[in-house]
């Protein structure tokens, strides 16, 4: 049977964690949903587990200091899992080699700090195109570009064999009122222009 759900409290009790998307459900990219908020901090005072999830490309540290700023407390959540750590696991497992190009903003060179989850993770050398077995994407360069500015570097790529590993799968993400492109919107030229 259907049933129309108007706030989380109708159901909340039947589960003991959520896992809850963060991006345009708890904030906007710019700052918090206050209703989102008090949802989550009411299920956690009954003692609910709130794991956010999110494709964000960052690591977890970088996710938690977006939340502060975006104004989302400590008390609303118990952890989070960010697509960007699994990439970050599957690059430092040598999915897409050692020495790879990195397609991203200034600044998210974190991405490619240590993970010490793993025994023996690689060590990762960030490399121009022509000496890379591999591509790793956090995202565009510059979000408001039309994602073609990369096909004569992904022509390149391709024509070398390289395995593109992407941090986020998004297309395009909504921060407030403006549309960015995302790392998805790269990866899916890449898949799409094949070979």
């Amino acid at each position: 049977m259907t049933q129309i759900i108007k706030t989380l409290s109708e159901i909340s009790a039947r589960y003991d964690a959520l896992f809850v998307d963060l991006w345009g459900c708890v904030h906007n990219g710019v700052t918090a949903f206050p209703d989102a908020v008090a949802a989550l901090q009411a299920y956690r005072a009954t003692g609910g587990k709130v794991i956010l999830v999110t494709n964000s490309p960052r690591p977890r540290a970088g996710v938690t200091k977006q939340l502060v700023q975006f104004g989302v407390p400590d008390d609303a959540w118990d952890s989070i899992a960010t697509s960007g750590d699994s990439a970050r696991s599957a690059m430092f497992q040598g999915a897409v080699g050692q020495k790879v190009w990195f397609i991203g903003q200034p600044g998210e060179e974190k991405f490619f700090e240590r993970l010490h989850l793993l025994d023996d993770p690689l060590e990762m050398q960030i490399v121009p195109l022509e000496d890379a077995e591999g591509i790793v994407c956090t995202g565009p360069t510059d979000p408001l570009a039309d994602p073609e500015v990369m096909r004569p570097q992904f022509l390149y790529a391709k024509q070398k064999g390289l395995k593109l590993l992407c941090a986020n799968p998004d297309i395009v993400v909504d921060r407030g009122e403006k549309r960015e492109w995302c790392a998805g919107a790269l990866a899916y030229l890449y898949t799409v222009m094949g070979f």
